[in-house]
């Protein structure tokens, strides 16, 4: 599991990423420009979102914490601030959870690190500004979901599997020598497994075997619930 110092260095780099981003999005557009990845959610909402998650945690709401109602209400909650007051104020907050990360067990600190990794690419998109798909960008939101797909594989005693990246990151879910190896760029792996792409997108990926007992287990009682609708970045 990814050093909790480093999932907070991670999180300050993706939070610079995400404010130079929106700098330049004018309040109204933001509130009704919608997020393909977030249905429902505008530009706004979500960024109440990524401040909100810092308050909450900053003043011990946490119950629900990871929940879509825990987020909702966050995103309700904020947007009326708009974009702009919305952003100086995750950027005032965020560094107070970023001091307090390294306290944190490993596991919680990489959760961070990924849902707002994934708010980053759901707002890149809705924008129109991709970046941020490099190795070093994914390598903690990949790390722990490689943690949860190796929980999973164990628990449903799945054959094992390789993930393999194009950039050289792997990693192995179950025990044993891999007999299943799916190929693709770290960014569709992230996506893929974190919620953004749909069933028939990831069974459309470069699988050694038929993929259909690992997408039965993996999207089975999780929050990370593929789209009904094809999800192209």
């Amino acid at each position: 599991m990814v050093e909790p110092t480093v999932s907070m260095a991670a999180y300050r780099a993706v939070r610079e990423r995400v404010t130079g981003v929106l700098a330049g999005v004018d309040d109204g557009v933001a509130a009704t420009t919608p997020v393909p990845a977030c249905p429902g959610w505008t530009v706004t909402e979500l960024a109440g979102h990524l401040c909100g998650v810092c308050v909450d945690i900053l003043e011990g709401n946490l119950d629900g914490v990871g929940t879509a109602p825990w987020a909702d209400a966050q995103a309700e909650r904020f947007a009326p601030l708009g974009l702009a007051a919305l952003l100086a104020q995750w950027n005032e907050v965020a560094p107070q959870v970023e001091a307090l990360g390294p306290a944190f067990p490993p596991r919680p600190a990489s959760q961070l690190v990924f849902d707002v990794t994934s708010h980053e690419h759901d707002v890149r998109g809705a924008v129109g500004v991709p970046g941020g798909r490099d190795a070093e960008a994914l390598a903690v939101p990949l790390e722990f979901l490689a943690g949860a797909l190796d929980a999973r594989v164990r628990h449903e005693e799945l054959p094992t599997l390789r993930l393999r990246a194009d950039d050289g990151w792997s990693s192995t879910a179950g025990d044993g020598s891999p007999e299943v190896e799916l190929r693709a760029t770290s960014f569709e792996l992230f996506r893929s497994f974190g919620g953004r792409r749909s069933l028939d997108q990831i069974r459309a990926l470069d699988w050694s075997a038929d993929p259909e007992p690992y997408l039965a287990s993996f999207f089975t009682d999780t929050p990370l619930t593929p789209p009904e609708r094809p999800l192209v970045e």
